[in-house]
């Protein structure tokens, strides 16, 4: 089964849009305590156990913030 090692969500580039939580069909985002640079409140990765590695959230973040790294074939975590 796919999934996310990792999500990092820039916070010099994210202005708190929250696109991310709202196009994730798989409810891995809600909105978080911490502010980007930009003095924004981000999205927090909230269900990283959730995420499908569809790249929504990649391809729909205006300010290009996100980034989703799939675990690497074989090293699944049981």
């Amino acid at each position: 089964m796919k999934g996310a090692e990792k999500i990092d969500i820039d916070r010099r580039y994210c202005k708190g849009c929250m696109l991310c939580k709202y196009i994730c069909p798989c409810d891995v985002y809600e909105l978080g305590k911490e502010r980007s640079d930009l003095d924004y409140l981000m999205p927090q990765v909230a269900h990283i156990e959730n995420c499908k590695v569809c790249g929504l959230c990649e391809l729909h973040c205006p300010d290009m913030a996100l980034t989703v790294m799939g675990k690497e074939k074989g090293k699944e975590k049981a």
